[in-house]
C-alpha cells in the first residue's frame, strides 16, 4: 500500500491533541507573527542567522519590533525552507491561507491580505480544527473563565501545568531555588519533610475539578535511586548555607522534587504527564538542547513503581533514550508514551520511533499525536506532519507484510485517538 493512500485514509480519523497551550476563547492566531514567527521557527531562524536579541528582546517574554524582526528574516527563510517547521509553515500558509509563495518583502502584504481575510471569518478556528480532524485538545491554559452554559463547545478540555522551581535551568543552582521555595514555605525549607510540605501547598492551591492531568517540565538529570531521607536533608541543609551540593547531590535533590510531586498529586489526579530531555545551560536567551542522565529514563521506573495510583505519561525530548521507554510501557501498567517532544518533533526522529513503539508497545500505551500548540494554526500543521510519518512507518509495514493495509488504518485510529481518549477522557462520551 503507498503511503499516500494509507495517508488519505489516516486523515479521516478523529484525533486527541494530548497537551497543547491553547486559549480557548482565542484558538486562533491573531496576528500574522504568531504564525510565521512561531516558537519553534525561532531557533531555526537563529541558527539561520537572525539576531537573538531581534527574537528575544527582553527574554521570553519580551515583545518584538514586528518591522525589525520581518525586515531581519527576509534573508533568512531560503535556509530555513528545508527544515520540516519550514515544511511546517509551508503547509500552514499554503492549505489554510491560500498562499503558495515564498515569503519576500514583496510577497508579504499578500499574505497579510490573505491571513486577515481568513481571521475574519466568524466560524475560522473551528473551521481549521475540523479540517484536521481534531475531536479534544488538552490544554494547559488555566486562565479562561468557565465558559457561559449554552456556549458552543470547542472541544478544548485542560491540565494544570505548573511547578514551583524550574529544574530545567541547569545555571540556577540549588541555593538560587530554596530561595524561591524559602519564600513560598514561608520558611527556610530543611528538610525532606519541608520541602514536601511546600510541594503539597503549592499544588493545593489549583482548583483540580475538570482537570485531566498535572503536566510539568521535569529536569532530566534528575536520580532516581532511593536514598534515605537523611541523605536528602543533608543535601537542603548545605543548599540552604549556600555550599555548591555537587552534581550527584543536585540529582537526587531534582528527584526528590519530582517524588513530592508525586505525593502532592496523588489523590488530585491520575494522570502525570512528564515533559522531559530538553535542559537550557546557558542564561540568557533560549538555548534548548536535547540532555537526558544515563539512568534518567530507566530510573522512571522507581516512580511507576513507587505510585502505582499514578498514570505517567511520557513526552520525551532525548532520542536516545527511546528504548528505555518502550521497555518502561512494557514492565509497567501505569506509563504510556506521547508523542515527540520539542527536539524529538521532527519527522527523521518520529520516524525511527513510530518503527520501535510499533514493535515493542502495545496500542493501548501509545498516544499518537501532541501539539504542544498555541494556536489552531500550529496544530494543523502539527496534525499534517504526524500524520505523514505515521503513514510511511505504517505503508513500510503493510509492504513487509507485517500489517494488512485496514490493520494499519486501524493502529492509527487506535494511538491517535482511542487510547488517548481512554487515559484522559474516558468519562466523555466523544464521537469518534
Amino acid at each position: 500500500m503507498l503511503p499516500d493512500d494509507l495517508y488519505e485514509r489516516i486523515c479521516d480519523l478523529p484525533i486527541i491533541d494530548v497537551h497543547s497551550h491553547l486559549h480557548r476563547d482565542r484558538m486562533a492566531a491573531r496576528e500574522l507573527r504568531d504564525v510565521v514567527f512561531y516558537h519553534m521557527l525561532l531557533y531555526p531562524l537563529r541558527a539561520a542567522g537572525m539576531a537573538e536579541q531581534t527574537l528575544w528582546p527582553g527574554g521570553r517574554e519580551g515583545s518584538h519590533d514586528p518591522a525589525r524582526v520581518y525586515a531581519e528574516s527576509m534573508p533568512c527563510w531560503r535556509s530555513v525552507a528545508s527544515t520540516s517547521f519550514g515544511w511546517a509553515l509551508r503547509t500552514i500558509l499554503r492549505e489554510l491561507y491560500d498562499f503558495d509563495e515564498p515569503i519576500t518583502a514583496e510577497s508579504l502584504p499578500r499574505l497579510r491580505d490573505k491571513f486577515d481575510a481568513k481571521v475574519a471569518q466568524p466560524d475560522w478556528e473551528q473551521s481549521v480544527l475540523a479540517r484536521a480532524n481534531v475531536r479534544r485538545i488538552l490544554s494547559s491554559r488555566i486562565d479562561v473563565e468557565p465558559a457561559d452554559a449554552g456556549e458552543p463547545d470547542p472541544g478544548v478540555r485542560f491540565t494544570i501545568e505548573a511547578a514551583p522551581s524550574s529544574g530545567i535551568r541547569e545555571f540556577d543552582t540549588w541555593p538560587q531555588r530554596l530561595r524561591h521555595l524559602n519564600e513560598l514555605a514561608g520558611k527556610p525549607v530543611a528538610t525532606l519533610a519541608d520541602l514536601q510540605s511546600v510541594l503539597t501547598a503549592f499544588y493545593d492551591r489549583f482548583e483540580w475539578s475538570e482537570k485531566h492531568a498535572l503536566v510539568s517540565w521535569v529536569s532530566s538529570q534528575a536520580e532516581f535511586r532511593p536514598v534515605a531521607s537523611s541523605a536528602i536533608d543533608g543535601l537542603l541543609a548545605d543548599a540552604q548555607a549556600g555550599r555548591d551540593v555537587g552534581a550527584d547531590g543536585a540529582r537526587l535533590l531534582e528527584a526528590a522534587m519530582i517524588r513530592c510531586t508525586c505525593q502532592a498529586i496523588r489523590d488530585k489526579t491520575g494522570v502525570f504527564q512528564i515533559c522531559y530531555g530538553t535542559q537550557f545551560v546557558t542564561p540568557g536567551a533560549l538555548h534548548p538542547v536535547t540532555r537526558s542522565a544515563g539512568a534518567f529514563a530507566s530510573g522512571l521506573a522507581h516512580l511507576a513503581g513507587e505510585f502505582p495510583e499514578i498514570h505517567f505519561n511520557l513526552l520525551s525530548g532525548h532520542e536516545p533514550d527511546e528504548p528505555a521507554l518502550c521497555s518502561l510501557c512494557l514492565a509497567y501498567a501505569n506509563v504510556s508514551l506521547g508523542g515527540y517532544w520539542w527536539n524529538n518533533f521532527y519527522p527523521s526522529v518520529m520516524r525511527a520511533a513510530w518503527h520501535r513503539r510499533l514493535d515493542m508497545v502495545p496500542t493501548s500505551r501509545l498516544c499518537g499525536f501532541f501539539s504542544d500548540g498555541y494556536c489552531v494554526d500550529w496544530i494543523y500543521a502539527r496534525v499534517r506532519m504526524t500524520q505523514r510519518v505515521l503513514a510511511g512507518v505504517l505503508a513500510e509495514k503493510v509492504q513487509q507484510g507485517f500489517y494488512t493495509p485496514d490493520q494499519a488504518v486501524g493502529v492509527a485510529r487506535e494511538i491517535l485517538f482511542e487510547t488517548p481518549r481512554r487515559l484522559f477522557l474516558a468519562d466523555e462520551g466523544i464521537d469518534g
